[in-house]
């Protein structure tokens, strides 16, 4: 009896080590993966995720909006009102945030953005700023609006770090009517239809630096007596939207547009349709910035005169290194120009641009220069002065000569008369 007990014990050990065995390699699986569920619950924090809240319209009423929920904070500089991680549907028909007449110290952080504006032509953004200043727009994400961020009406003292303003509609960034003293820095405003930055009518003494602006039609445009802007050290590339190849005239690195003494330096301008577009400006400066591989030319001028072209490296431009038309008194010297069917081009309509000191390489011709000496007319009728001086010369001119032919009649008459009555005394 004993003996049978002993090997029902030995079988049923046997057998229970067999179903281990062979069911192990599920069994130990599972475990583990309980255990590693429990470990990430633990450990692993997961995304943030915010229920969409709804759009947010502050004019000058902080207190109501803090008192809302919206905001924390009192408006000082050392304690801003904050505006932090929310997740905004526009809706397609409203800004997702829109701060108006303000001047209190805040702060928008963290926050999604999107849907505002449904197409090209409205004027929705991600976040506006209206006649507002001393905000700061941290770490903000603003994609699928018409504009991205957009300040306008006299919006000053901000500064937008670090956003993300890609594939909007429009703009990723403008700054519209008397926009000055803000600083846009380490910004991301890629993908967009149309601008990646935008600077407009009259906005000042803005300081634009360590940006992208790529992919999009044109990287930055400086336009409509905006002047003194400081434009460093940003990458305006691949700005070719949306087919990847451009037509003359569409696209570009940068466009400085009827402005005035901006800076333009140590920006990275490669593989746009023209890489730096000059149009009717003046005194403007562009040094330092390396301008490679565009699809037209390096830089391009047109009617613009006294700006000044230092030290760009401007290589393997698909047709001309630097293209001056239609332009006076420019200053070209110490870049580096290689590559190109044509280094350096001056058309018949140019005059008094000063070429000197720049280096050529690799160039079928390194400069064609057509320009007019600088005595030579022909660009430009002679202003306005100049020409009433002439017409009062031309009329005392006339004066005299008409005098001096009465005089001469005068003078006619009085002989004859003379002469008259001597015969007659000789009777």
């Amino acid at each position: 009896m004993n003996a049978f007990k002993n090997k029902k014990a030995v079988f049923l050990t046997i057998l229970g080590f067999i179903i281990i065995t062979t069911c192990s390699p599920y069994i130990f699986p599972l475990f583990l993966a309980r255990n590693e569920v429990t470990r990430l619950n633990l450990y692993d924090k997961p995304p943030r995720t915010s229920n969409i809240s709804g759009t947010i319209h502050i004019n000058n009423n902080w207190t109501d909006a803090k008192i809302a929920g919206i905001c924390n904070g009192s408006g000082s500089w050392n304690n801003p009102y904050v505006i932090k991680d929310f997740l905004i549907d526009g809706g397609y028909s409203s800004n997702c945030i829109k701060i108006q007449n303000s001047s209190v110290y805040f702060r928008i952080e963290n926050c999604t953005l999107f849907n505002a504006g449904a197409y090209w032509g409205t004027l929705y953004a991600g976040i506006l700023l209206d006649h507002t200043n001393n905000g700061l727009i941290i770490q903000n994400t603003c994609s699928n609006n018409s504009y991205g961020i957009r300040l306008t009406s006299y919006s000053r003292n901000n500064t937008i770090y670090k956003n993300n303003a890609n594939d909007n509609h429009h703009r990723g960034l403008v700054l519209d009517t008397f926009c000055s003293n803000n600083t846009i820095k380490e910004n991301n405003f890629n993908n967009n239809t149309s601008t990646g930055i935008w600077v407009r009518w009259n906005s000042h003494n803005n300081t634009i630096s360590k940006n992208n602006a790529t992919k999009n039609v044109i990287g930055l445009v400086i336009s409509t007596f905006s002047e003194l802007n400081n434009i460093v050290d940003n990458n305006f590339s691949y700005n070719t939207f949306p087919s990847g190849s451009s037509t003359i005239g569409e696209t570009y690195g940068i466009r400085i547009n009827r402005a005035e003494n901006n800076y333009i330096a140590k920006n990275i301008v490669n593989f746009n349709g023209d890489g730096i577009n000059i149009y009717e400006s003046k005194f403007n400066s562009i040094l330092n910035n390396s301008i490679f591989n565009n699809g037209f030319f390096g830089i391009r001028l047109i009617r613009s005169d006294e700006n000044r072209l230092l030290r760009n490296k401007i290589s393997f431009n698909d047709q001309i290194g630097i293209k001056i038309e239609e332009s006076e008194s420019n200053f070209v010297t110490f870049n580096e120009i290689n590559n190109h069917i044509v280094g350096i081009h001056l058309d018949s309509q140019s005059k008094c641009n000063v070429i000197v000191n720049n280096t050529f390489s690799g160039n079928v011709a390194d400069i064609t220069d057509y320009q007019r000496i600088c005595g030579e007319n022909g660009l430009t009728p002679p202003p306005i002065d100049i020409v009433l001086i002439s017409l009062a010369i031309i009329g005392i001119m006339i004066l005299i000569t008409g005098a001096v032919l009465v005089l001469r009649n005068l003078l006619r008459i009085k002989m004859r008369n003379r002469n008259e009555i001597e015969k007659k005394e000789i009777k």
